[in-house]
């Protein structure tokens, strides 16, 4: 009958769980990725002169601080492209670095914000404001007009204003207006060739008139002609 309790207690002992204690353990780490920082909103953008431009924003939630990062005819990528307009806590600055009148293209600008932790959202928001380009449209109106006069009539001083002219034109196109370096290059070329052309054109009259007699010498030989013909009749 003593088998009868031997075999429930064999059966209990092989079936209960067995702790094993280990001599060492590790620290697990978990961390929940989520919400960092708001976005800046209501980016406006305000012209004060051809050279200044006024910048005003709302910080994003939960946001201390604020970058301003700006680019010549298209968004700025990233927080690290275009250049640095402003870093900080406030909520407006001014973009003194501008020279809209000879800027053909938008300006683009976009902020981030950084929390304080220094964590930042990349989302950011964005704006832009058209360039004037006044000066370059008043200069290639002028240096059309002068190209086009000094061929019509011939005259080598225009011709040289008008080679100075188009150097100005290559000088002001090239590397300000378009965020394109082949669209640059290409009008530092046409600018350098038109500034050649005129040059050599004004030469070649210059050398033209040089050559050529006067008008009053011209009218003196007509009517020395016109009389010798008269006493031959």
């Amino acid at each position: 009958m003593w088998k009868w309790f031997i075999v429930p207690l064999l059966l209990t002992i092989l079936l209960v769980p067995t702790t094993v204690l280990a001599d060492t353990s590790a620290e697990v780490t978990i961390t929940a990725v989520g919400y960092i920082v708001g976005a800046p909103s209501g980016l406006t953008l305000t012209y004060v002169s051809d050279y200044e431009v006024g910048i005003s924003w709302t910080k994003g939630e939960g946001a201390e601080n604020t970058m301003i990062r700006a680019c010549v005819g298209r968004t700025p990528g990233s927080r690290t492209d275009g250049y640095l307009v402003y870093y900080g806590t406030g909520t407006s600055a001014s973009d003194t670095g501008v020279s809209l009148d000879e800027t053909a293209t938008p300006v683009y600008y976009r902020a981030w914000s950084e929390s304080a932790g220094g964590l930042w959202e990349e989302e950011g928001i964005s704006s832009f404001l058209e360039g004037v380009g006044v000066t370059i449209l008043a200069i290639s109106i002028i240096v059309l007009g002068l190209t086009i006069a000094a061929f019509v009539f011939k005259n080598a001083p225009l011709l040289l204003a008008g080679s100075m002219g188009w150097l100005v034109f290559a000088f002001l196109m090239y590397g300000k207006v378009f965020d394109n370096e082949a669209l640059n290059t290409a009008f530092l070329m046409f600018g350098g060739a038109m500034a050649l052309l005129c040059l050599f054109a004004a030469i070649g009259f210059w050398t033209s008139s040089r050559r050529r007699p006067p008008p009053e010498d011209e009218q003196e030989a007509y009517r020395r002609e016109v009389l010798r013909t008269t006493r031959r009749r």
